[in-house]
């Protein structure tokens, strides 16, 4: 399928970011568009990283780091199903440990009583969802990626990870709260307004979140998500929808 470089110019506080990325032209399901918003994410993290270090604020995360890699990670829908697909893509025996890993997670948030919690997908980081996830990070549960404290699916990590920066001591992240953490503020999360264009919701705030732990089994179930759109359609909507977030957190500042 063809695929054309398109450049996208975002203007957000302390300049603009510039974005390239190659887009399909033809219909596709939302997993194709996935590495142009992987790079809009990556372009949008870059620019408040510098911002913030220009404040005198250092990013704290390093290689090696995997405290971040314990707590529930929100994807979108076709997230899910393209990890699914990296998995059943890996070599053996890797495909088989990484699945078992999969497997103990859910295990053990079973056995604490957090099942039910993560798959009635409540609004990422609202009431019963916070706790939830507060309570999932307790029973430091690896990512089934972490491998040697690091992500083994670096390039491929879900959007969330790559909007995840923190200034705070490192140490911190050993026991998270809202006071000892001090993330980079974005303009937006658009792992965020993936997952509301695909649920087709109205309140960017009420994203409905997919745990990254579900995600092979949620694809088993969800094999298929929207009708395919054409490319450059597909991502305009996305970017509509992170504008009008960008809108609204304008107006709330």
């Amino acid at each position: 399928m063809e695929t054309r470089r398109l450049t996208s110019e975002l203007g957000l506080p302390g300049g603009v970011v510039r974005i390239e990325m190659d887009v399909p032209m033809g219909k596709v399901p939302m997993e194709r568009l996935l590495p142009a918003l992987q790079a809009t994410a990556d372009a949008l993290v870059s620019h408040a990283a510098a911002q913030s270090v220009a404040e005198g604020k250092p990013i704290s995360c390093a290689a090696g780091c995997g405290a971040c890699c314990r707590q529930l990670v929100p994807i979108a829908p076709a997230e899910a199903r393209q990890l699914a697909v990296l998995v059943e893509g890996l070599p053996e025996p890797r495909r088989t440990v990484v699945k078992e890993r999969f497997a103990e997670a859910l295990r053990r948030a079973e056995e604490a009583g957090l099942l039910p919690g993560l798959e009635a997908r409540g609004a990422s980081g609202a009431g019963t969802a916070r706790e939830t996830a507060l309570a999932y990070f307790r029973l430091g549960i690896a990512c089934p990626f972490l491998e040697s404290e690091s992500c083994s699916i670096y390039e491929d990590r879900p959007i969330a990870c790559r909007e995840y920066l923190v200034t705070s001591p490192p140490a911190n992240c050993a026991a998270p709260t809202r006071e000892s953490i001090d993330t980079v503020h974005l303009p937006t999360r658009v792992w965020a307004a993936v997952a509301w264009e695909e649920e087709g919701g109205e309140d960017f705030a009420k994203a409905i979140w997919l745990p990254l732990v579900l995600s092979l089994v949620w694809a088993a179930r969800t094999p298929h998500g929207q009708a395919p759109k054409p490319g450059p359609e597909l991502l305009r909507s996305v970017y509509a929808r992170f504008s009008r977030d960008r809108t609204r957190e304008g107006k709330r500042g």
